[in-house]
């Protein structure tokens, strides 16, 4: 038998690394998108259900503001009819061939990224942004929901992940800068 043919399986971890990259890179993208739709969004708050289906799929829940108020719900049995906020046209042109005013699609990309390193990668929502519906749930045993912090653009310092003249440090999910 020969092994010249075969790849070694330090390129599986190198091509799960690079891809883990991409997807932080890519909640990024996420991220500035819905900052750029919703500007007093604060959190994209995702939840996994309890049901009768696949529990670790994420769904959409709303975008909240830095009181944690509701800017924007998300019915996760409804996405097909709803849209989001227009964004510029070279943002937009980023997400290729997927429509970033389509929740469905924001929602499938979300959970491609999420399928990559499941737990991993969507951090918990602070519980500052929790509803008190959502605190009495997870004592009860519910599931905690997942927030992915949005961020403007135009830091000098961190690129595109806070505002030149109001400059904070820049979100991170799991320790990673996104």
């Amino acid at each position: 038998m020969t092994t010249a043919n075969l790849t070694p399986f330090s390129a599986f971890d190198d091509a799960m690394a690079q891809a883990r990259a991409a997807a932080v890179q890519t909640l990024s993208l996420v991220s500035v998108t819905l900052h750029r739709q919703f500007p007093t969004g604060a959190y994209l708050v995702l939840k996994r259900p309890i049901g009768d289906y696949d529990d670790e799929t994420v769904e959409l829940d709303s975008v909240r503001d830095a009181q944690g108020e509701i800017v924007r719900e998300l019915n996760p049995y409804d996405l097909a009819s709803d849209r989001l906020p227009d964004v510029p046209e070279d943002l937009a042109a980023l997400w290729g061939d997927i429509d970033p005013r389509k929740p469905e699609e924001v929602l499938e990309l979300v959970r491609r990224i999420d399928e990559l390193a499941r737990y991993d990668l969507l951090d918990f929502l602070p519980e500052e942004f929790r509803t008190d519906e959502e605190i009495k749930a997870e004592n009860q045993g519910g599931r905690t929901p997942l927030g992915l912090p949005l961020a403007a653009e135009h830091c000098p310092e961190h690129g595109p992940l806070c505002e030149p003249d109001d400059h904070v440090e820049p979100p991170t999910v799991r320790g990673e800068v996104i």
